[in-house]
């Protein structure tokens, strides 16, 4: 097929979708050379880790962590059933288990099956894993851990994979398909149209009954039910045709998604047949050959390609905007203006606009059809796509339809960087390095040519203020469609970067570290004064009225006025914004964990939670009342729409992960033991999590050590011990999700063992050896004087031991902090409690060296 009629094609279906945006994409690749990308299948166990089949083995992915399994040879295919993974490749198939050392490893299940090898396909049913080459399947009972029968393949039958219909297992062959019924073959009592090749199938788990996706060759899509089949009338059926649909997946009873060879994924309504969206190079995807397909527990598509692994997110309430066409520069601020959405970036004003094209559509004639079904695809035709049918030529039908789509097209007359867009007086502003514009469609004509800073229009004065790179204050009066010059506020000759106003019709004019508040009555200017505030940083500071409080960010803090000493006093009540900015009259601020703004009401109706996403927001700005505008800190233009936005994310468990000490690793429990010797330990938790890196904090507190939990923190995933005195501690957990949902694990006992020279056992045992030593001293003093010396001071290392005996006793039953000072007092002590001990021993000896 001819590449650039490829190209053509993707492309025209990209611009053909309404003015809606692209579905919110993530992209993850683990950085180290030794993983393969090459990837045949996927999964997620039920603690949400990934699995993904390569020629190295499996890799696992959790949301933070890479990890590499090492197997037997290249692995194929792939299933999960709770917590265990079944692997099949080449030289057979097996689980993923923990071995002697407590690393992930492969553990074989195939080693007595000797036609048990280039495993290419599986299925998890009803307890059972169904594993599958070209000659045989093989059916391993989980609960009874064996393979419980060998099916092989009739004469001169080849198998060419497994299907999961309506919850049944069943299997292709080059002669057909059969149903695998109490592990034999049996004809399929499923009402198959005639000569009805099927390639892929797919089930939906959360229907009510039994539902599957079919995949059939020629661009055919079928629902099946236990009543029989329904084809779904594809609207955009050439898109399958032309470009070879590799993988099927569900989403939700009214999405279903379709992975193709060369042309990326295709969203379609099962209900209607109709395109809801194509996700592919030019609208985000790395790469258009798809390799394989799976759908997480949040309803998002995982598609494995050639540089990785892409989530596409249909359901998640933010759609990309700045993957449509024409678009150019990096992008400043966007603008919906008379149901127009205007950007602003480096290089201009652009706007997004519809345009008609014309596209050429194929139809695959039935006679082409019915031939190109017995196309055989046995083992491993995933390896050997380049021979996969060209569905152009012989056998097709072209014609031209038209259609409709959105552009960006650039804004006539502005040259340069567009910082600003305000609405005011039923027009559209930009302004920034060339000036000051008013917008008409595609049209543009000046204000003002003097570059500009930043623009507002003050509704006391009724007039529209101009801050200009040159440090001056431009002031213009609407006259018709004309703005003139007022000159009201030019000796104000200074640096002002934001401008606002309060409740009391007082304009404010912030600077770098003051304020010009200038007081009005009934819209004349009654007075200007400096007003100062701490900006030791001198960054550009913003300023909000919200009630009759008037704020300023600045430097890192919040400074409030205050009326009485005409100043702005710093305020702790709100948390020091990290990054801040405002917009169209709101201000937004990030507090070091969560995007918030000083309105409770605004926080709540829009909200703001799901803006954790990103943690480098440049801009944002409403777009209507249910939706806002962003600019990432990646160059990537949002919409969110608040109105989409569901509080129910479903989380995955949080789980210890693995325990490791200064030399070997610990088996994951809620019990640990180690040395006091070797009492450097790291515990790694992990709740997966795949909606961005920052979505989840994690806190802990070591009970025991301090009773404080630490701050919420996305790195307290980790808890390390570089030393811990001997002792038992309670380590406690807790993850914080984007919408303030807080899970935790039960509690991890730490148990730090002394030295053996150090625990009560042994001071016992030193009692015991002295106190014997000390019998047999005073047997031997009775005999002679010069044992006397000898036995004495076997007596006081007795009374040693055993004052250490009882303080580690004491030490083992009671935690209490204490200080070298405190331990000398309770020595101390002790010693006087055994000296009793230590008057009889003396009284002992003396009574045994009188003759």
């Amino acid at each position: 097929m001819n590449r650039s009629i490829v190209v053509v094609l993707v492309l025209a279906f990209n611009l053909s979708f309404g003015q809606s945006g692209n579905y919110f994409l993530s992209h993850f690749a683990p950085d180290n050379d030794r993983f393969d990308h090459l990837t045949f299948d996927l999964v997620q166990d039920d603690r949400g880790v990934f699995h993904f089949a390569s020629k190295s083995g499996v890799i696992e992915f959790d949301g933070r962590n890479w990890g590499l399994i090492q197997t037997n040879g290249p692995i194929f295919t792939l299933t999960a059933s709770g917590h265990d993974v079944f692997a099949g490749g080449f030289n057979g198939f097996g689980k993923i288990g923990f071995g002697a050392d407590q690393v992930k490893t492969f553990q074989s299940l195939s080693q007595d099956q000797k036609q048990a090898t280039q495993i290419f396909s599986s299925l998890s049913l009803n307890g059972k894993i169904y594993l599958i080459n070209t000659q045989s399947i093989f059916v391993y009972d989980i609960n009874a851990a064996k393979v419980e029968a060998t099916i092989a393949a009739k004469q001169n039958e080849e198998f060419s994979g497994l299907l999961n219909i309506i919850g049944k297992p069943f299997v292709k062959s080059t002669a057909g398909i059969y149903s695998v019924i109490n592990n034999k073959l049996e004809e399929p009592s499923f009402p198959w149209p005639d000569k009805l090749s099927i390639d892929l199938s797919a089930t939906f788990l959360n229907s009510s009954s039994p539902l599957s996706l079919l995949s059939v060759h020629g661009g055919r899509l079928f629902l099946a039910t236990t009543s029989g089949l329904k084809e779904i009338n594809v609207v955009d059926k050439d898109f399958l045709i032309h470009n070879v649909p590799v993988s099927v997946a569900w989403l939700s009873e009214t999405l279903i998604a379709v992975g193709t060879l060369r042309g990326g994924v295709i969203f379609i309504n099962p209900q209607t047949g109709e395109t809801q969206e194509i996700i592919n190079y030019y609208s985000g995807l790395p790469d258009n050959e798809v390799y394989a397909m799976f759908t997480d527990r949040n309803d998002a598509l995982w598609v494995a390609h050639g540089y990785g692994f892409t989530r596409i997110a249909p359901f998640v309430p933010f759609k990309l905007y700045n993957h449509y066409a024409g678009i150019a520069g990096n992008f400043l601020c966007v603008k919906t203006f008379q149901n127009q959405t205007y950007v602003g970036t480096t290089l201009g004003l652009y706007c997004l606009v519809s345009q008609e094209f014309v596209e050429d559509k194929y139809e695959i004639d039935k006679v082409s059809e019915g031939a190109n079904q017995k196309t055989k695809r046995g083992l491993f035709s995933f390896l050997r796509r380049e021979n996969l049918i060209e569905t152009t030529g012989k056998g097709t039908s072209k014609k031209q339809i038209k259609r409709s789509g959105y552009v960006f097209k650039k804004v006539e007359g502005i040259e340069g960087k567009v910082t600003q867009l305000i609405e005011t007086d039923n027009q559209l502003i930009a302004s920034g390095n060339f000036g000051a514009y008013s917008i008409t469609e595609l049209k543009s004509s000046p204000i003002t040519s003097t570059a500009v800073r930043y623009v507002y229009k003050s509704k006391i004065l009724n007039q529209l203020l101009v801050s200009t790179l040159d440090d001056n204050i431009m002031s213009l009066s609407l006259e018709g469609k004309t703005w003139k010059e007022t000159n009201v506020l030019d000796t104000l000759n200074e640096y002002f970067s934001y401008i606002f106003e309060d409740k009391v019709q007082n304009l404010w004019l912030c600077g770098r570290t003051n304020a010009i508040k200038v007081e009005t009555v009934d819209g004349a200017i009654t007075a200007v004064e400096k007003v100062p505030f701490s900006n030791p940083t001198i960054d550009e500071s913003v300023g909000i009225a919200f009630g009759s409080e008037v704020y300023i960010a600045s430097g890192g803090s919040f400074h409030r006025y205050d009326i009485k000493d005409n100043v702005f006093k710093k305020y702790d009540s709100l948390p020091g914004p990290k990054k801040y900015f405002a917009s169209s009259g709101y201000f937004w601020f990030h507090d070091g964990h969560r995007w918030r703004t000083v309105d409770p009401r605004v926080q709540a109706s829009l909200k703001l939670e799901w803006l954790g996403l990103f943690s480098n927001i440049r801009f944002i700005a409403p777009a209507d009342q249910e939706s806002l505008w962003l600019i990432s800190g990646n160059n990537e233009l949002f919409k969110f729409n608040s109105k989409q936005a569901s509080q129910n994310i479903k989380d995955y468990p949080l789980v210890l992960r693995e325990v490791r000490g200064e030399q070997n690793k610990f088996a994951p429990s809620h019990s640990i033991i180690v040395s006091q010797l070797e009492s450097t330990v790291s515990f790694d938790f992990i709740q997966p999590d795949y909606l961005g890196m920052d979505a989840v904090e994690y806190r802990y507190q070591v009970k025991g050590r301090s009773n404080d939990w630490t701050p919420w923190s996305t790195s307290n995933n980790i808890v390390n011990f570089s030393y811990l005195p001997a002792g038992t501690y309670r380590l406690a957990i807790q993850t914080r999700n984007l919408m303030g949902k807080i899970s935790a694990v039960e509690e991890i006992k730490l148990e730090v063992q002394p030295p053996y020279w150090k625990r009560s056992w042994f001071y016992l045992l030193e009692v015991i050896f002295f106190g014997a030593m000390v019998f047999l001293s005073i047997r031997l003093s009775g005999g002679s004087k010069k044992y006397r010396v000898i036995s004495q001071v076997l007596s006081m290392l007795t009374i040693i031991m055993m004052i250490q005996l009882v303080q580690t006793a004491i030490n083992n039953q009671v935690s209490i902090k204490t200080t070298p000072v405190i331990d000398f007092f309770i020595q101390v002590a002790l010693a006087l409690l055994v000296l009793p001990i230590e008057n009889y021993l003396m009284k002992l000896m003396a009574r045994g060296a009188k003759p």
